[in-house]
Formats: structure tokens, C-alpha cells, sequence
């Protein structure tokens, strides 16, 4: 499938903005650890969501899923081997590593998948349940992992605030025996959200939301009823749609914008009225260059956000700096801007945007979720048609996004 977009239109309207990807994921696999039933809602109707859904019911746990509701019930888990298809499609089932560890004290999984944004090695994550007292054997297509003794506290050093790494240990630290310390632990708002889930469901976390975790093992937890927060990375594709496009829209959302996607947002001619719930996103003013801005763990510029950037700076006023420092392969998305007649040169990690009076609609490829979106953007921004191939992997994160940007004023649809 395609999706084709007529551009040149300023965005107007409504919209809402659903529950976060990145919070739903480790969520459904925090579910497995508490004895009873966990009810998530807001929980967003997306391709990778079903995966995630289908590998707990591979493990034993029953599903029922009601729209934006998900009932999880962890009762009959009672699964420990992972070698689904599915999971060399999706990174985050990597997270289910945790919960069987935690839980049963062995799991045999795949080799994770997921976008092919650039090297990605679970030796995080291995290095971490190693110290916990898991013993693990690598072979060609899967590992197996097994404690001898129960799982155990250890204190953990990051090399690097891994997002993965942090969550997966604190999914297996929350029923280890003893103390956990996870030192340069990812600080990103949705390891704050997983951590809040579990501390309401019984677990013992200090420190979430800092670069220290401490996590104090318990014997067990129970189900809770928890609403998925909003995503930050859809509610800035919005912004970016506003500001590559000129209008305002309204979305019914609370203000999800960190620092730095705040001042890019102010950077690129726009501004934001804020209410209870909802946030008012209004194009001001041109966009302006950006000198330089470069992606890193929380709180920098975060690397998902860069593909949506790209574009609208293609179209800024001057010459714009993009430093990739999180994966290699971001910037595949230039070579498919270039179609569209963007002036953006690149070397190793670093991009330079020389900002065009416009582009132009061309047949481009999706090679990842967040490059995807990235074209929808361009797409809108651009003048004429524009044909987005492999739609499949911009549905692994977005929900509905042809009718959602079609109702506030892009011409889009879904072709063969």
C-alpha cells in the first residue's frame, strides 16, 4: 500500500492525539508481572501495539482488546519461549525479556527487529540480567536465558542511557530479591510513566526521571487500571505539519512539547495557547534557520523528532545544522527529500539544510516509521502529488494518520 498526498494547503481544524507508542509497549509487558488483570486505555490502535499484544498471548496471557481499552490478564502466563516472526519485526519485544526473567526465571527469545534506523545491540540488556544472575547462551537466531538462583539485585552501569536497558531492568528488578541501582539510567518521560504504572501496582522505584534508579525487589504486584499518557512524537508531527504548512490547529492533548522541541517549535514561526485539554498550535511567523541542533537521550532533541524537522527546515529561510548522535541511519530520509527538491547535503552524522523557496510532489519510499511521517510532512508542504510507498511502516506507530490529516485540511489517501 501507498498513501498519496496532494500538498500545498494550510492545516486548519481539530485533532486528537493519541496514547504514546513508546509508553503503551513496555506497559503491555509490565502487565505480565502483576498477578491480576491490568486495564490499560488510551492505549493507541496501532500495528506494533498488536504485535506486542499478540507475543503476550504467545507467552500464555490473555488479551481482550476493546478499542482504545486492553484488558491484560497475566493469570494463565505461563510461557518462557519467544520465537514468533513478529518479534523480528518489533525492538520493544526485546522488553519481554524482563518480564519472563522476573517472573519464571528463564525466557528463549529471537533476536529482536524494528526499523532499520541503524545498529541497535541488546548487549545492554544481556550485560545487565548477567549481574542479576542470569546465565545466557547466544546462538545463530535466538538466546536462552536461564537463572540458576533467583534473580537477583545487582548494581548497574549504563555506558550509555539506553532506553531499552533501562526499562527491561527495571521490569526484572521489580520481583528480583534485594536492591537494584541503575546508574546512567535513560531519563526519557516514558520510563517515568512505566515506573509510575508499577509503583501503583506495588513495586518499589526511587529516582525515575533521574540518571540513578533504585529499585527494591518485591514478591509480587497486582493489576491496576492505568491510561496510556499522550505521544509526544505524533503531537510533534502535528507541530511540524503547522509549521511546514502555515494555520493553526487545535489538539485535544495536554502540551507535550520538552524544552528543545519548544524552542525549535518558536524557531520555526510558531506558538502555542495551552488549556485544560487542549493545546492551540498556530503558525506566527516564517520559519527561521536553525545554526545547529543536535539529537541525544532526554532532555536533548530527541533523534525520532529529527525526521519530522528535516522537511520543514528544507523550506526555512537560510542554512540549518542537524547533528544525528543517537542512529546512523536517520538520515536516510535526505535521499528521498532530495526527490522533492530539498538542498541537503550530508557527511557521517552531520546534515546541512539549505533552506528552497519550495518543493515539489514526487514518488518517494517510507524506509522506516519516523522517515515515513517525515514524507507525510513534506508531502503536505510540498506542491503537487506526492506517493509515499511501504505505508505499512508509518502504521506501525501512527493510528488512522490518512484520516486524521485529512481532516484538517490535507488531501490524502490510501492506495494500492
Amino acid at each position: 500500500m501507498a498513501i498519496e498526498i496532494w500538498g500545498g494547503q494550510c492545516v486548519h481544524g481539530e485533532s486528537v492525539v493519541q496514547g504514546s507508542k513508546n509508553a503503551a509497549l513496555p506497559l503491555i509487558a509490565a502487565a505480565l508481572l502483576c498477578g491480576e488483570q491490568t486495564m490499560l486505555t488510551n492505549c493507541p490502535q496501532i500495528h506494533d501495539v498488536e504485535v506486542m499484544l499478540s507475543l503476550v498471548e504467545e507467552l500464555g496471557g490473555s488479551v481482550l482488546v476493546e478499542g482504545h481499552q486492553v484488558m491484560i490478564d497475566s493469570h494463565t502466563f505461563d510461557k518462557t519461549v519467544i520465537c514468533q516472526d513478529a518479534v523480528k519485526e518489533l525492538r520493544a519485544s526485546v522488553l519481554l525479556m524482563g518480564a519472563c526473567l522476573a517472573k519464571f526465571g528463564e525466557v528463549t527469545i529471537s533476536y529482536p527487529g524494528g526499523c532499520s534506523i541503524g545498529k541497535r545491540p541488546i548487549d545492554f540488556h544481556i550485560h545487565a540480567f548477567q549481574k542479576m544472575g542470569a546465565e545466557i547462551v547466544e546462538e545463530e537466531d535466538k538466546m536462552i536465558c536461564r537463572c540458576i538462583t533467583p534473580l537477583h539485585g545487582a548494581h548497574i552501569q549504563l555506558p550509555f542511557p539506553s532506553v531499552g536497558a533501562t526499562e527491561n531492568i527495571i521490569l526484572a528488578a521489580s520481583l528480583a530479591e534485594g536492591e537494584t541501582i541503575i546508574g546512567n539510567a535513560a531519563r526519557e518521560p516514558e520510563i517515568v510513566e512505566l515506573c509510575r504504572f508499577l509503583k501503583v501496582a506495588g513495586a518499589k522505584i526511587f529516582g525515575e526521571g533521574t540518571r540513578r534508579i533504585r529499585i527494591v525487589g518485591q514478591k509480587k504486584l497486582c493489576g491496576v487500571p492505568w491510561t496510556v499518557c499522550g505521544d509526544r512524537i505524533v503531537f510533534f508531527t502535528f507541530a511540524m505539519l503547522v509549521a511546514g504548512c502555515g494555520g493553526s490547529l487545535t489538539l485535544r492533548s495536554e502540551d507535550l512539547f520538552g524544552e528543545k522541541e519548544r524552542e525549535i517549535w518558536h524557531c520555526l514561526g510558531g506558538e502555542e495557547t495551552r488549556e485544560k485539554h487542549y493545546v492551540r498550535l498556530e503558525k506566527k511567523r516564517p520559519a527561521k534557520a536553525i545554526s545547529y541542533v543536535a539529537t541525544g537521550p532526554y532532555p536533548a532533541f530527541p533523534t525520532d523528532d529529527q525526521s519530522l524537522l528535516l522537511p520543514v527546515l528544507a523550506k526555512a529561510n537560510g542554512v540549518s545544522t542537524i547533528e544525528e548522535k543517537v542512529f546512523e541511519n536517520r538520515f536516510r530520509l535526505i535521499g528521498q527529500l532530495h526527490k522533492m527538491g530539498a538542498n541537503i547535503d550530508f557527511v557521517s552524522n552531520r546534515a546541512r539544510i539549505i533552506g528552497v523557496t519550495k518543493l515539489h510532489g514526487a514518488n518517494v519510499v517510507a524506509w522506516d516509521l519516523r522517515s515515513g511521517a517525515g514524507l507525510v510532512v513534506a508531502a503536505a508542504m510540498a506542491d503537487g502529488k506526492t506517493r509515499i510507498e511501504q505505508e505499512n511502516l508509518i502504521e506501525r506507530g501512527y493510528e488512522n494518520l490518512v484520516s486524521r490529516v485529512s481532516e484538517i485540511g490535507i488531501r490524502a489517501k490510501k492506495c494500492l
